[in-house]
């Protein structure tokens, strides 16, 4: 929303010394970090809305149905705890019920094998009808789309924690922008496409700033809300719990485990616990055991209620059948209302594919504004005969060297090729940053890079449509839904690589001496 992120200090008497111009150069380079940060939180954010899809596009063989009963789910969960490992033991059991979003019916078990040891995470598909588990659910372009966007793929916590400052200087960058353009709700249709690239790029940054404007600010205030949520408990506790953070754990998420309870003589009777949470209303959505061989776990019955805006509403029982509480939704109180609807309202996970359509184009835009407001930068200080060519290349290779990487690993996925994803993704967009940044003509490298990714789009579509036409009923709408949306990505990369040779002789006119 404003011009452009001012990465440089103002020039002063003093600046041409050695020590200030480095000063100055790591200024920059710290404000370009940091808007890089915010540009792939942004994109990778707008790709998150469909993980659950993208899942089902890596996995198009699975049973697919919307529908599933209390006594599959049941046998799904008992099935789960039987495959726990000899000696390992076992944290929970999560079954994830079918959605319009995803046409399938999931159970994870989380087990390890101390306390010392790391998480286990194993996932199936499991047939909504009876129960029986299927094949292993593995979704490594899902998940290297979903952790780039939640944490960066950096150490937990710390990259949750990152990405929610992030949310925080997202928020105020907007806010301030409001203040600082007075008029820019006046001039909310101001279009100059035919003066110069700056200011055409600053109409259209500024443009899709107010439009979009109480969707950025509800996707960055609830983004840094869901990102620092392990230091808002700790706040909590400190405040109202005298340190306590168990204490304000159970607030938030309901009754937590009694210690050294009876073991368990049986599986929990989820089935049972199932049908009673049932109702007029209601739809199921997830069933969460804490350790099934301990009476002191707790099982907890989530699912959504009409007319609802919430996460989940959640009934608690004790794995030895009793009812405990319900836990958010109707009848609750207004502060817990209110934290089931971060969540959501991130996500666009409320009003069916409508909203996250709208939140996808939204997010595409959020991303395009940080990327014109970069744009804008270099402009002016190469019009103040300051540029930054260097940067100027840094940036556009992270952003073309971004969709590169994602491009040539959903390739490697429709191809079923077994490698390493995250790797893979990795190596291919730093390949990309590293060949537009060396390059001698960055825009020429930035033109053929997209003409590549439009290559490596249409080819994974294509690739991948004879498997979502022989799917089953169930899925066969979104598979073919998503390999459109990619031969149309395909089109809009190719008809940007095109109208690029302009900006190639535009830049060729304009002297730019070494930064």
């Amino acid at each position: 929303m404003t011009d452009a992120p001012n990465l440089n200090p103002t020039e002063t008497e003093g600046s041409n010394s050695p020590f200030v111009r480095r000063m100055i150069d790591s200024h920059s380079v710290l404000g370009l970090a940091f808007a890089a940060l915010i540009y792939i939180v942004s994109l990778s954010g707008a790709l998150t809305l469909f993980v659950a899809e993208i899942s089902l596009w890596e996995t198009p063989d699975v049973p697919a149905s919307y529908q599933t009963s209390p006594a599959a789910v049941s046998a799904a969960a008992k099935n789960a705890e039987a495959q726990l490992k000899p000696g390992h033991e076992i944290l929970n059991i999560i079954a994830y019920a079918p959605d319009e979003f995803k046409p399938y019916l999931t159970v994870r078990l989380n087990e390890r094998k101390d306390q010392k040891s790391d998480l286990i995470s194993t996932d199936w598909v499991a047939d909504p009808a009876t129960g029986a588990l299927g094949q292993e659910v593995k979704a490594p372009f899902a998940h290297v789309i979903e952790d780039l966007h939640t944490m960066l793929h950096l150490p937990r916590p710390w990259g949750r924690y990152l990405v929610g400052l992030l949310g925080v200087v997202m928020f105020t960058l907007i806010l301030s922008g409001i203040f600082a353009h007075p008029t820019i709700f006046k001039d909310a249709f101001k279009m100059r496409m035919k003066r110069n690239a700056r200011i055409a790029w600053t109409d259209v940054h500024n443009r899709l700033s107010v439009w979009g404007l109480p969707f950025h600010l509800i996707i960055t205030f609830t983004g840094a809300f869901l990102g620092v949520a392990g230091i808002t408990v700790a706040a909590l506790a400190m405040v109202a719990f005298e340190g306590d953070q168990e204490a304000a754990i159970q607030v938030i998420q309901g009754p937590q485990a009694i210690e050294n309870a009876p073991p368990m003589t049986t599986s929990p009777d989820y089935e049972k616990m199932l049908v009673r949470s049932q109702g007029e209303g209601r739809t199921f959505s997830l069933l969460v055991a804490g350790n099934p061989k301990s009476s002191g776990e707790t099982t907890t019955i989530a699912f959504y209620e009409d007319g609802i805006l919430s996460a989940r509403t959640s009934e608690i029982y004790r794995n030895d059948g009793a009812f405990l509480e319900k836990l958010g939704g109707s009848g609750s109180p207004a502060g817990a209302r209110a934290f089931g609807m971060v969540q959501p309202l991130h996500y666009g996970t409320f009003g069916g594919y409508p909203i996250k359509i709208f939140y996808f184009v939204l997010s595409l835009a959020l991303t395009y504004i940080t990327s014109t407001g970069m744009m804008i930068w270099f402009k002016r200080k190469m019009q103040q005969g300051q540029p930054k060519p260097n940067s100027e290349a840094a940036w556009r290779g992270m952003t073309t060297g971004l969709s590169l990487g994602l491009a040539g690993t959903a390739l490697f996925v429709a191809a079923n090729i077994t490698v390493p994803l995250e790797v893979v993704f990795f190596a291919i967009w730093a390949a990309g940053l590293a060949a537009i940044y060396f390059a001698k003509q960055p825009l020429k490298m930035v033109r053929h890079q997209y003409l590549l990714i439009a290559l490596l789009l249409a080819l994974t579509a294509l690739l991948h449509f004879p498997s979502a036409l022989t799917s089953e009923a169930a899925a066969q709408g979104i598979l073919i839904a998503i390999n459109i949306s990619l031969l149309v990505a395909s089109f809009a990369f190719a008809f940007v690589s095109s109208r690029g040779r302009k900006r190639e002789v535009d830049q060729a006119m304009e002297t730019v001496p070494a930064e």
